[in-house]
């Protein structure tokens, strides 16, 4: 089976996505999107994509969390090798 990666990424018009990483550099559709304010922004300075981090890893834990991946073909499965990797 073939390892899935997911990369964040912020976008020219400001948006941080979590979306597949393309292995041919061809955008990818975004699987999560988050808008970050301008007033946040400007209060944590250099840190704002950090935090974007942390809630698209909040997310990730939570759909896999106790070690299960669900696959709609054939249900529940336990194997943390599938889950997808993240890129920074």
């Amino acid at each position: 089976m073939k390892e899935s990666y997911l990369e964040i990424v912020e976008l020219d018009n400001g948006d941080i996505v979590l979306r597949p990483a393309s292995e041919d550099g061809e955008e990818t559709m975004p699987l999560a999107t988050l808008q970050i304010s301008d007033d946040t922004r400007s209060s944590l300075q250099d840190r704002y994509f950090e935090l974007a981090k942390c809630m698209f890893h909040a997310g990730i834990d939570f759909v896999y969390s106790e070690d299960t991946y669900f696959d709609e073909e054939s249900g529940y499965l336990e194997d943390e090798d599938l889950r997808p990797k993240i890129l920074h």
